[in-house]
């Protein structure tokens, strides 16, 4: 963790991944002490003082409602060794630090807001997994991928799931037509119309394709303009770069990941080493900046990243090394 991500992070001057990066840093042993001396620091400094005309906070109504937005990892200190003022305690305030920070972030990037009762799917790098979802709806989830959704859905109540990073939705038509929604952290929704579709969805970039049955996004900023998908369509979005672009593909092809293989149609090498690095977590280099744009077509196994190395070496005559985390393709 850098000192500069961290001030960054309480000028909420950062993107909401690395809001998230900066939280679970906070739940390890090395971020808590940081947190202390943060604010020892701060309580040590002549000119500190709480803001005028203000109430102390309650600090056992704040570690309360705290614990139940935290993640269970992260340990709330409640009761110090000596008894002190609460200004003067820093686990104490640590905790209603994270707690301030985590619901500042929550509201700022919303998509990312955090309900106590919620659940969070997370696969490791390289792990599929497929669940059920409250209403029969079925998601296959890619290597390095998470999902959140309410336990239970009531009648008549607007489905709604957070995804960040890579999966296959079966989505069920409910009787009384209720809507179901995907929201992407990159300004993306998905409203669904009973369907089956692939989502890639990494920091500012998303790809949504449509295998069958009609969806509807709202693309950020352009949610006024919404756009309805038809079988075999692919969206893509850099929401950064502000490239938007629809075209036809073979949509069985696009989401062959969840049936233990990789099809290529097109695909450019650089597609290639992005899809690896976000869903095995490793550095890809490719050597030759021409390379870069070369196509691939054709289809190889996806039971690992060895496999899929193997078959890119074998079927595309590519010389490919790897130094622990570091893959480099010449």
């Amino acid at each position: 963790m850098t000192e500069q991500l961290l001030q960054r992070y309480f000028a909420n001057q950062i993107t909401a991944n690395e809001a998230q990066q900066v939280l679970d840093w906070f739940a390890t042993d090395e971020g808590q002490t940081y947190l202390t001396h943060r604010l020892d620091t701060q309580l040590e400094q002549a000119d500190w003082h709480a803001p005028p005309n203000v109430p102390a906070p309650d600090a056992d109504q704040l570690l309360a409602s705290i614990r139940q937005r935290m993640p269970p990892a992260i340990p709330v200190v409640e009761t110090p060794v000596r008894q002190l003022p609460w200004w003067h305690q820093p686990m104490r305030w640590a905790a209603v630090l994270i707690g301030a920070l985590v619901l500042a972030t929550a509201a700022f990037y919303g998509y990312k807001e955090i309900y106590p009762d919620d659940l969070i799917h997370q696969t490791a790098f390289g792990k599929m997994s497929t669940l059920t979802l409250p209403d029969g709806s079925v998601v296959t989830l890619n290597g390095n991928s998470r999902l959140r959704y309410a336990p239970r859905w009531a009648g008549h109540q607007t489905r709604e799931v957070w995804l960040n990073g890579e999966g296959f939705f079966r989505v069920t038509h409910q009787r009384n037509h209720e809507r179901f929604v995907v929201h992407l952290p990159n300004k993306l929704n998905i409203e669904v119309l009973g369907t089956q579709f692939n989502v890639m969805a990494r920091e500012n970039r998303a790809k949504v394709v449509l295998n069958n049955g009609k969806i509807r996004l709202d693309v950020g900023e352009q949610a006024k303009e919404k756009l309805i998908m038809q079988p075999g369509d692919l969206f893509y979005a850099d929401v950064k770069a502000k490239v938007y672009y629809r075209k036809r593909v073979d949509a069985a092809a696009q989401s062959a990941w969840q049936t233990g293989k990789l099809t290529f149609d097109g695909t450019t090498l650089q597609e290639v080493a992005q899809m690896l690095e976000d869903t095995y977590g490793v550095t890809v280099v490719i050597a030759d900046p021409d390379l870069r744009q070369q196509t691939l077509s054709g289809t190889i196994p996806n039971q690992s990243m060895q496999t899929i190395l193997n078959g890119l070496s074998t079927l595309f005559d590519l010389r490919i090394t790897q130094h622990s985390n570091r893959i480099i393709i010449q």
